[in-house]
């Protein structure tokens, strides 16, 4: 569910289906082709909206509408294309070659005026309230997904995705967002710099006239000085911050005898997280707990970061573990986003994923697992 910066809630309802086979996948053309014609009735249907959207309205004494609502063209891909579906937990091979697809049917539509704005802040949730409580519940194969509109974040604490089965409790969806404004790309650390150039260019000028006028006086070199500067500022993080913005992705190197650090230094070979307690070797033996207890600059704005720098970040802050709940609610990102985020990450070795019955542990290659209690 995508809210808009009006209220407008756009909706998009996805069912998908798992095809093992090639008979399989016919089936599934054939069932999405009557649904979207209208051949087969399911419970998705524009008068389910429309009964809801009435009752809302008098509740809230708001002009509600079901607009634009219909079924999209059907779709199937390979499971590993699919953002929501977890190749990890099924079979991706019927044991012929065949790989496994996923079938997807998705009926949109918007309801207006679903939530209410006020200044700076949308209050969402009322119109899914009715006498005898919420009317949404989600079944065990459903999931729920709130998006705000960009430059929104929670005002509520509250998560933002959720898993069936479930049911909600009064007010458990009344949510606010707050606008969060743009953030400006040229901060304090571009101030710093380009004062820095201004000064090197005043005190050149200024050296090259006094050196006409009394030729004879030996002078410094402020110049070079004020150039070292400007090259150690660059090494506390700013340029790093920024080219790692500018690079891409594939530009990124991973050298397993040195490692960057968050504030742009550098780790040296066998500089790992600090064990804390005593570190003689008999409790290393026994599995001595690690902590990260490198500094983590709280001042740097999480939008200046990339999605990576920025899942890193937060699990150096946490001990260098975190449940991926827990990342999606801290980055208010969604569940999807934040899945296909982590794969990637972790195929690319900067994470580890442990799937711990419905909870997927997510951990800084250096931090034991097992050790999650």
């Amino acid at each position: 569910m995508d809210i808009d910066e009006s209220g407008d809630a756009h909706w998009t309802i996805e069912s998908r289906f798992v095809l093992h086979d090639d008979d399989d996948i016919d089936d599934f053309e054939q069932f999405a082709s009557a649904v979207t014609a209208g051949e087969r009735d399911i419970a998705i249907n524009r008068q389910l909206f429309e009964a809801h959207a009435h009752d809302a309205a008098d509740r809230t004494d708001r002009h509600m509408s079901i607009e634009n609502a219909g079924w999209d063209e059907p779709r199937v891909n390979p499971v590993a294309e699919d953002d929501v579906v977890d190749a990890e937990t099924i079979e991706t091979d019927d044991g012929d070659g065949e790989t496994v697809h996923v079938g997807v049917i998705t009926y949109s539509f918007t309801w207006t005026n679903f939530a209410t704005t006020e200044n700076d802040r949308i209050y969402f949730g009322d119109a899914f309230q009715t006498d005898t409580g919420v009317w949404l519940t989600l079944t065990d194969t459903q999931r729920l997904i709130i998006e705000p509109p960009a430059d929104y974040a929670l005002e509520t604490p509250t998560q933002l995705d959720w898993d069936g089965p479930y049911e909600f409790g009064d007010g458990e969806l009344d949510i606010v967002f707050v606008h969060s404004g743009a953030t400006s790309g040229f901060d304090i650390s571009s101030w710093m710099i380009a004062a820095v150039f201004a000064l090197v260019l005043f005190v050149g000028i200024g050296s090259y006239l006094l050196a006409r006028w009394k030729p004879e006086i030996d002078l410094p070199q402020p110049v070079d000085q004020l150039a070292e500067r400007v090259s150690q500022l660059g090494r506390t993080g700013l340029g790093n911050r920024l080219r790692s913005r500018g690079g891409t992705r594939g530009e990124q190197e991973h050298d397993s005898s040195m490692a960057t650090d968050t504030n742009g230094g550098s780790v040296q070979p066998g500089a790992g997280p600090t064990a804390v307690g005593n570190t003689d070797a008999a409790d290393a033996a026994a599995g001595t707990q690690l902590e990260f207890e490198e500094e983590v600059d709280e001042e740097i704005d999480p939008e200046l970061l990339s999605d990576e720098e920025r899942v890193l970040r937060l699990l150096k802050q946490n001990g260098g573990r975190m449940k991926q709940a827990s990342i999606v609610t801290e980055t208010g990102w969604s569940n999807a986003k934040v899945s296909q985020l982590l794969s990637q990450m972790d195929d690319d070795d900067d994470i580890e994923k442990l799937r711990i019955g419905r909870e997927n542990l997510i951990t800084l290659p250096e931090v034991n697992p097992a050790e999650f209690d």
